[in-house]
């Protein structure tokens, strides 16, 4: 599962009443206060050398101060990847002997600025094409004053793990200038309920874009690869649907090259310039790639266009959120 999409599903809402109970608008407001503020999430670390300059990193930096963060995946309790030796104790307590996590955790508690070198040669002997073995290295290497190489690592994690734990975590790392993890598709209807596996099979029983757009929706937050694939089956059956081409262009949302996406949904509202689910996402892509300007302005487009729509309520949100996320955090406190 995407780690960081605990901060968005609660956004995934279905259609909603044009003015929600009192416990939505609380989950509402939280949800887009943790994405606007950058909401740290478990695992998740900043970048802290290059500053999200896209210009190609110098082979040799200077070392970082301190030990580089340890990134598990592992059951029970979550521990701050800043303390390596409690991670340690931790995955030598839940996870099994031998289990290659304990490993680099391992490696990773004993790295100080005389054993860099020892800690990456440790790294390394470990199985590479493992994520979070691969994730570990790049990080390390980043602290150790290897930028390039971190760089090299962390594209191969995301080749190794994709829209996965490790594979998030690090385009997180590679795009510091963008929200952390991926937008989502808002469904425009009531949210499709089934379990996703029901959901799957109806859709290859009977095809149609409605069965297959359901059945992304619904598996978007456990699998994204999956629902990226949905999403283009929908648009095979139904080329011209805005739902399957908005779909689509969201969940394919690449860190990498985010204009593409936003480029699909800006032809879409120049051609159908009062569809809502169109603005929405596209102030939604906006807010990603952090243009706030652009994305309030789609906001506000939603809420003048349909004040009783179902991308409403949502959309003000974003518009309070944006210029204040402090102010967007205090709504989420003082709501019941």
């Amino acid at each position: 599962m995407d780690p960081n999409s605990s901060a968005v599903e609660g956004s995934n809402v279905g259609r909603a009443a044009p003015i929600p109970d009192r416990r939505r608008r609380r989950l509402v407001l939280l949800a887009v206060a943790a994405i606007v503020a950058g909401a740290a999430v478990a695992g998740v670390i900043v970048w802290q050398s290059r500053g999200g300059s896209q210009a190609p990193p110098p082979a040799v930096a200077q070392p970082l101060s301190g030990r580089p963060p340890v990134v598990l995946q592992m059951p029970g309790k979550p521990v701050s990847a800043s303390h390596p030796r409690a991670v340690l104790a931790a995955a030598v307590s839940r996870l099994p002997a031998g289990d290659v996590r304990i490993a680099v955790a391992r490696a990773m508690a004993g790295y100080s600025a005389a054993a860099r070198e020892s800690t990456l040669a440790a790294l390394r002997r470990l199985p590479r094409n493992s994520p979070v073995v691969a994730f570990n290295l790049g990080v390390a290497e980043l602290w150790a004053g290897q930028p390039a190489a971190a760089t090299l690592e962390l594209k191969r994690v995301r080749v190794l793990d994709p829209y996965g734990y490790y594979g998030t975590n690090a385009d997180n790392l590679l795009h510091p200038d963008e929200v952390r993890g991926y937008p989502p598709y808002v469904y425009p209807g009531p949210a499709p309920t089934g379990s996703p596996a029901r959901l799957e099979a109806a859709a290859r029983a009977h095809p149609s874009a409605a069965r297959w757009l359901k059945a992304a929706v619904r598996v978007e937050a456990v699998n994204r690869l999956q629902a990226i694939a949905d999403a283009r089956r929908a648009l095979a059956l139904d080329p011209v649907g805005i739902a399957p081409q908005v779909a689509t262009a969201v969940l394919g949302f690449q860190k990498d090259n985010p204009m593409a996406a936003i480029t699909t949904l800006t032809q879409l509202a120049g051609n159908d310039p009062d569809n809502t689910e169109v603005r929405f996402h596209l102030g939604l892509l906006y807010f990603w790639i952090r243009s706030g300007g652009d994305a309030a302005a789609q906001m506000r487009l939603v809420r003048s266009d349909a004040p009783q729509g179902p991308y409403a309520t949502l959309a003000q949100v974003f518009e309070q959120c944006i210029p204040d996320p402090a102010h967007c955090a205090s709504l989420a406190g003082g709501s019941s």
